[in-house]
């Protein structure tokens, strides 16, 4: 479906992660042919630089970035300062979420070519995921400048922008992406997340309403509309949203908290135990889940173990103010206030 129509479309959704896939299509390697021909190619001509990198794109693009390591080496060995050997070895880093080596591959891919809109966007990508926002702020509005009528460019600003706690500015970016790409589907999650963590619920549940409507088996859309529902108080359809994205992708944390949150809601605090119990078996990482978790049990007259989920949120982010508040109050006797529903985002990768 083209974006003409307005509707959304499943862009970067399926099989690799979005920003592997977004980097692939624009590193100028890999025709679309099979895996087979891609490694014949490769094989058949030892100083075929163009051959290595296919085959290291058929890779990626099946998800098996960890093999394309060796034939981007291969690539590097012939030509050491190809662009597109050093975007794909970032590319590849990334997915081994070794975000810092991915950004200086990236960095080097933008020193052997200025020009080339990949290197700018992976770099900023990692330097999203390094906490590097200035970095990131600087290398999409390169890719910006570079190619303006590129959607990705401006959903990057927009992610570097939310990061920097800049939504107004974030929202223009996504809308300006949506303005070249209508249908385009991550521009109108992302713009959704955004709205959520401005408080405009109305206007974040019309945006994931119609990602849900046009690609009814995307998960996250679902979760978005659970989320803003919780934010307009409709507790019963959120919960069925987080259940139909918890179905969807069951091994992801977010639609099981999403699912507890709106069960503690509901009064039902066994069934929203075992619902964030999922969740943190699914992202065991994430302090606001055990945070979540410490309220419920609060709630259940489990103290003790509320402090301890309470001290685990506080292990895993020392800076996180609401679980260090939290923790205090339980160790007083007091009821903590209720974990911070508002600023919850929705994660589109991880």
């Amino acid at each position: 479906m083209d974006g003409s129509s307005g509707r959304p479309r499943a862009v970067f959704i399926f099989g690799i992660s979005p920003d592997s896939r977004r980097l692939l299509e624009m590193t100028l390697t890999y025709a679309g042919r099979g895996l087979a021909a891609c490694k014949r190619a490769a094989q058949s001509d030892p100083g075929d630089v163009k051959a290595r990198l296919d085959y290291a794109s058929a890779l990626i693009g099946a998800g098996r970035s960890d093999e394309a390591a060796a034939p981007i080496d291969e690539a590097l060995r012939i030509d050491r300062t190809s662009a597109d050997a050093l975007t794909l070895r970032g590319v590849v880093l990334a997915a081994a979420r070794k975000n810092a080596e991915a950004a200086q591959a990236f960095e080097a891919a933008a020193a052997a070519d200025p020009a080339s809109v990949a290197a700018h966007m992976g770099r900023a990508l990692a330097c999203v995921k390094l906490g590097r926002l200035a970095d990131a702020l600087e290398s999409f509005g390169e890719a910006a400048r570079l190619d303006p009528s590129s959607p990705d460019a401006r959903i990057g600003l927009g992610d570097a922008l939310a990061g920097a706690d800049r939504p107004a500015e974030a929202i223009a970016e996504y809308d300006e992406a949506l303005r070249m790409d209508p249908g385009n589907a991550v521009a109108h999650v992302k713009k959704g997340c955004a709205l959520l963590n401005v408080g405009r619920h109305r206007r974040a549940l019309a945006e994931f309403s119609g990602v849900a409507g046009g690609i009814p088996e995307l998960a996250v859309a679902h979760a978005g509309r659970g989320r803003a529902l919780l934010g307009m108080e409709r507790h019963r359809r959120a919960l069925a949203a987080f259940a139909r994205a918890a179905r969807l992708d069951p091994g992801s944390a977010g639609p099981h908290r999403g699912r507890a949150e709106a069960l503690r809601l509901l009064g039902r605090p066994r069934r929203a135990l075992a619902a964030v119990d999922r969740a943190v078996a699914a992202g065991p990482q994430m302090a606001s889940t055990h945070l979540l978790r410490s309220a419920i049990l609060y709630g259940m007259g489990r103290l003790g173990e509320a402090v301890a989920a309470c001290e685990e949120a506080v292990r895993l982010d020392p800076d996180d103010k609401d679980a260090a508040d939290a923790l205090g109050e339980l160790r007083r006797g007091r009821r903590p206030r209720d974990p911070d529903r508002a600023a919850a985002a929705v994660a589109l990768e991880e």
